[in-house]
């Protein structure tokens, strides 16, 4: 009695391995041959395997390849007239293009320059949504506190001094102005330059300045803020309803916001120490004045002033801040002349420091 002669088999490891290699390849060619279909470029078959492989592989090689999803090759076809990766091609043909542009002009800002400030502020406030958090409420609590000092105590120095409206007003305009301005300037891109590299602390003489700057200003607020406390307690002065110091002191303060916040958000990343930034920024208001962020102090300091019915209080506020800021103001200009050169001169040239126009 005859026995049937038994099969060889392949390994069962080895023989599987290949032959899904082999469906995966045909798969990939077939996907590429789809792909390449609208193009110049020419369909590619496969390298032929080696002999050992194609006798391994004989027996799946005529099973017919695994479906494509048509879905998925039309989705990477390129628009007709286009070649493969077209957007690779536009995107490094509109880089090279804003380079050569701003190696022109300096003071243009390109698509990397205006992405790479917002990516580096995320890199260094990292992604603990809870971590942000915290930072902007710790900006908050600080701005709250020196605020109270600032306006607040000086009031309730006089008894009933804080039944009065206007403490709170001015609290709440001063607020709004900082909190618009510096607070999100410092939660969106995180800290300022490093204090080394501050021109106004470069010289004793810039170092004084700074220091009388932030004596005088934080005095003088809480001088008037303590003399019109008292006068409305104890005097009739002010019982006469609104008046010219009033619309004068509120429009002034409103308007000091307005320009601030949209002189930061203009400056973006570039709101920062006295060194050199990485774009020159004459968009915006800085189209019209080179410091529309020290104008806003300045209107705003002024504005204060008139706000509580103290003219003396207001011209001191414009002389300081006209000796701190024009000294400010000259270190400034020889920083960006050194890092934009003739870009910034003919900036200068163009426009004014603090007013269109006047000054």
């Amino acid at each position: 009695m005859l026995r049937p002669e038994r099969r060889t088999r392949q390994p069962r490891g080895k023989g599987s391995a290949i032959r899904c290699r082999k469906r995966k390849a045909d798969t990939l060619w077939s996907a590429r041959n789809k792909f390449s279909a609208g193009s110049e470029i020419p369909a590619v078959s496969p390298a032929p395997e080696s002999t050992a492989s194609s006798a391994l592989s004989s027996s799946s090689s005529s099973s017919p390849p695994a479906p494509v999803d048509d879905r998925f090759a039309a989705a990477w076809t390129p628009p007709a007239g286009e070649q493969p990766l077209w957007w690779v091609e536009k995107f490094e043909a509109r880089r090279k293009a804003e380079a050569a542009k701003k190696a022109q002009d300096p003071s243009f800002v390109t698509t990397l320059e205006r992405v790479a400030p917002a990516a580096a502020a995320v890199g260094e406030r990292g992604d603990n949504p809870a971590l942000q958090f915290l930072k902007g409420a710790l900006q908050v609590v600080q701005l709250l506190a020196v605020l109270s000092l600032l306006l607040l105590v000086p009031a309730a120095l006089h008894d009933g001094g804080l039944s009065l409206a206007k403490p709170f007003t001015t609290f709440a305009a001063y607020l709004c102005f900082f909190g618009l301005g510096t607070v999100v300037r410092v939660v969106k891109y995180g800290r300022l330059a490093p204090r080394q590299k501050d021109r106004q602390v470069a010289t004793w003489g810039g170092r004084l300045a700074f220091a009388a700057f932030v004596v005088a200003v934080p005095l003088l607020h809480g001088a008037a803020m303590y003399r019109y406390a008292g006068l409305a307690l104890y005097t009739k002065y002010l019982s006469y309803g609104t008046t010219l110091y009033d619309v004068v002191g509120g429009i002034g303060m409103v308007l000091a916001t307005a320009l601030n916040a949209l002189a930061a958000r203009e400056l973006g990343a570039s709101y920062d120490r006295v060194a050199a930034p990485a774009a020159l920024v004459t968009t915006g208001p800085y189209k019209y004045v080179q410091h529309p962020i020290y104008t806003s102090y300045v209107l705003l300091f002024f504005s204060y002033g008139m706000w509580l019915h103290s003219a003396p209080t207001a011209l001191l506020m414009l002389l300081v801040c006209g000796l701190y800021y024009r000294s400010r103001t000259a270190l400034e200009a020889q920083v960006l002349d050194g890092a934009f050169g003739s870009y910034y001169r003919d900036y200068a040239s163009r426009t004014k420091k603090f007013v269109p126009f006047v000054l």
